[in-house]
C-alpha cells in the first residue's frame, strides 16, 4: 500500500515538474522574441492632445538576453554630443507584451528654446507589443529631469520597430 501511495506521489511530483519546466520554457522563449537590435521610428506627441505630433526620427534599440537594453537616437532636437546613449532594462509581461525603461544623460543645455533641455537626465518608459517576430509598437512617456531630480519637461511618444536582419540592412 505504501509503495502505491509513494508511486502516485512521485508521478504527481514528476508531472508538476514537467509542467513547471514547460511554462518556464514558454516564458523564456517568449521573452527572447524581443532580443536583438531594432530600427525604430519614433513619433513624439503632446500627451494632452495626441493630434499634435512632431516630425518622426529614428533610434536603434538593442535588447539583450537577461533584460538589459541599450539605445541611441537621431532625434533632431538634440545637438551632437548633448545626450549620451540610453541604458535600461526590459521585462516580459507575457503574450508578446513587455515593459521597458531607458535613461540617458543630458550633458549640456540646449542652445535654443524649444526644446529648452537642461543638464540632467532623460527617462523613457514604454509599453512594447511585439506584433510579429520582426515588428513591434510602443507607447510611452518621456521625462527630463534636472541634476537635482526636478522634472521640468514631459511628453509622450509612440514608435514602430523593425528587427535588423541580414535581409533588411542597407
Amino acid at each position: 500500500m505504501k509503495s502505491g501511495i509513494a508511486e502516485t506521489l512521485a508521478r504527481a511530483a514528476g508531472a508538476l515538474l514537467v509542467g513547471i519546466l514547460v511554462l518556464a520554457t514558454g516564458t523564456i522563449a517568449s521573452a527572447q522574441s524581443l532580443v536583438g537590435t531594432w530600427r525604430v521610428q519614433v513619433v513624439q506627441y503632446n500627451c494632452a492632445n495626441p493630434t499634435i505630433t512632431f516630425p518622426p526620427f529614428y533610434s536603434l534599440l538593442s535588447f539583450h538576453q537577461g533584460g538589459t537594453e541599450t539605445e541611441t537616437t537621431s532625434n533632431p532636437s538634440l545637438v551632437p554630443g548633448q545626450r549620451t546613449s540610453g541604458h535600461g532594462f526590459w521585462k516580459s509581461l507575457g503574450s508578446d507584451q513587455y515593459s521597458m525603461v531607458v535613461e540617458a544623460f543630458i550633458l549640456s543645455n540646449s542652445p535654443t528654446t524649444p526644446p529648452g533641455l537642461q543638464i540632467g537626465t532623460q527617462k523613457i518608459v514604454q509599453a512594447v507589443v511585439v506584433t510579429d517576430p520582426n515588428h513591434f509598437t510602443t507607447n510611452g512617456t518621456v521625462n527630463f529631469f534636472t541634476t537635482s531630480g526636478t522634472n521640468y519637461l514631459s511628453g509622450c511618444a509612440k514608435s514602430y520597430g523593425t528587427r535588423l536582419t541580414a535581409d533588411n540592412t542597407p
